[in-house]
């Protein structure tokens, strides 16, 4: 079979892409490797516009305000840990069990969804993984960047879920009411692949440590919860909300507020963000998800198989959970809903293959900020997330019956 162009730039560039991040260059200069070999690609085959109207798109507003949502994140995060506050959550769940805080503070964070939200709860473990429990890096990144996501599949207010909601014709809670059996399947596999880490990096509970931080502190993401989930407002009118009640009543210093407007105009942080979603701009310029699919397609696959693979690559192409799923689910209607009628096996495994391509991908936003953060070895990390993924995929395959 001719393999088209696409796929063929696809491969070459995530080929580049690990052989950079095997070298131990950082995630900002693997990614630009990967769009350079795609977009030079795309330059010569499919016309300088595709090229230029992706970097345009960058400046629209369905992408521009991807950087203000993480403007404001970062803000929340930096007044959170310059007050004091983000230290104390984590206090608050070394009081249940110092290791249970490990898991237990990237998922807290995980049910506000928010662009580049990993980075929030790497600020906030950063002591607790790098200094009081001596972690590796790597297993530090793999465990904040992992139970970050463990709600995607099973939060109907996830970008993914609402898609693929409009997409089939049906609401986010019916989407979740199939999918949540993911969410189970990457609580296991998360602990099973950062079990080492669990024995083998202990940490003490400090003195003071209590349950009952954890609510004191957590009360500005509780806020945000509120007025996302209960009040319906906007995220970024949520997150501008809640950043403004949190400066009142905590009343950070100017030198706070500084090292708050510090973290949140990072240009490294943005700069990684502009390489996502011009990454991702390229592949829908140059039709590359139905290249994807007729490829996988043409293999003679069996549908249950081509509706994991093709997620999969997707998310894996662009590290965006709202990506594989506008891409995708199109394609797939007809294995999902054949009829008008929706197969929940079907629909699970779909669910499954693009959200775990998109947990092993390293243009991944969450996992690149991650990285970066903490100064991860990339090609470590990423064999650490790609491990639980698969495994992931594996429990939802062999668990299919037993759970329906």
């Amino acid at each position: 079979m001719l393999l088209a162009w696409q796929l063929v730039g696809f491969l070459l560039g995530y080929a580049v892409l690990v052989l950079v991040t095997v070298r131990g260059r950082s995630a900002l200069a693997a990614i630009g490797s990967m769009i350079a070999v795609y977009a030079s690609l795309a330059l010569f085959l499919a016309g300088l516009g595709s090229v230029i109207g992706s970097l345009r798109h960058v400046l629209v507003w369905s992408d521009l305000r991807v950087f203000v949502y993480v403007f404001f994140s970062l803000m929340l995060a930096g007044v959170l840990r310059e007050t004091g506050y983000l230290d104390l959550m984590v206090r608050g769940a070394s009081g249940i069990g110092c290791r249970f805080s490990y898991a237990a503070v990237p998922a807290l964070v995980g049910l506000i969804p928010m662009p580049g939200g990993a980075l929030v709860s790497a600020i906030a473990m950063r002591r607790k993984y790098l200094e009081e429990s001596g972690m590796r890096p790597e297993w530090a990144s793999f465990l904040n960047y992992w139970f970050r996501h463990i709600w995607v599949p099973s939060w109907p207010i996830f970008q993914a879920v609402i898609i693929t909601g409009a997409v089939l014709g049906i609401a986010p809670e019916a989407v979740v009411s199939r999918t949540w059996p993911e969410t189970l399947a990457a609580i296991a596999a998360g602990l099973v692949v950062g079990y080492p880490a669990f024995r083998r990096y202990r940490c003490t509970r400090r003195e003071g440590d209590k349950p009952v931080l954890l609510l004191v502190a957590a009360w500005p993401l509780m806020l945000l919860a509120i007025l996302v989930f209960v009040v319906r407002l906007n995220l970024l009118a949520s997150l501008v909300a809640t950043l403004a009640a949190t400066v009142l009543v905590l009343r950070p210093s100017r030198q706070q507020l500084a090292g708050a407007l510090w973290l949140a105009t990072s240009p490294r942080v943005h700069a990684l963000l502009f390489e996502a979603l011009f990454l991702k701009n390229l592949l829908l310029a140059t039709k590359a998800p139905p290249v994807f699919y007729s490829a996988a397609a043409g293999l003679g696959l069996p549908a249950w198989l081509i509706a994991i693979v093709v997620p999969f690559v997707m998310g894996l192409a662009a590290g965006g959970e709202s990506f594989f799923a506008a891409t995708t689910i199109p394609l797939l209607a007809t294995y999902i809903a054949p009829g008008g009628a929706i197969d929940k096996t079907m629909l699970l495994l779909a669910f499954t293959g693009g959200s775990m391509g998109v947990m092993s991908s390293p243009v991944h936003l969450c996992f690149a900020l991650t990285v970066d953060y903490y100064r991860a070895n990339p090609a470590k990390t990423l064999l650490l997330a790609a491990s639980a993924a698969l495994a992931t995929i594996l429990i939802v395959v062999l668990g299919i019956r037993p759970i329906y």
